[in-house]
């Protein structure tokens, strides 16, 4: 369970480096990341458990976690943008950031599970 503890560290320190840059817009940084890092600990979490049953799960969760993720993420997007005023390039930023931040992380973690 470190690699959550390290997507947690990653997250906060993105975080505090966007908000120290642009203060005015540190809301937008945070719903920013928020999902990106909801949805990999969700999904690390649930292969850590799926690994710990049998090993061939975890191909079953990642198969449904992408499925999820295209779902979840699309919800999150469509909600944030037609129903939350915002400034949006910081928002976008923050999201592309942190999804590419937390999904190589998460690569990572997986390569260093096989």
């Amino acid at each position: 369970m470190k690699p959550i503890i390290y997507l947690t560290a990653l997250a906060l320190g993105i975080f505090g480096l966007a908000a120290g840059i642009q203060p005015d817009n540190q809301l937008e940084i945070f719903w920013g990341i928020l999902m990106p890092w909801a949805v990999s600990i969700t999904e690390l979490f649930f292969v850590f458990k799926m690994k710990e049953k049998s090993p061939q799960l975890t191909t079953k969760v990642l198969m449904i976690g992408f499925g999820g993720k295209m779902i979840v993420f699309g919800l999150y997007l469509f909600t944030i943008i037609y129903f939350y005023s915002f400034e949006p390039y910081p928002f976008m930023f923050s999201f592309a950031g942190s999804f590419l931040a937390f999904h190589t992380l998460e690569a990572f973690v997986l390569k260093s599970l096989y």
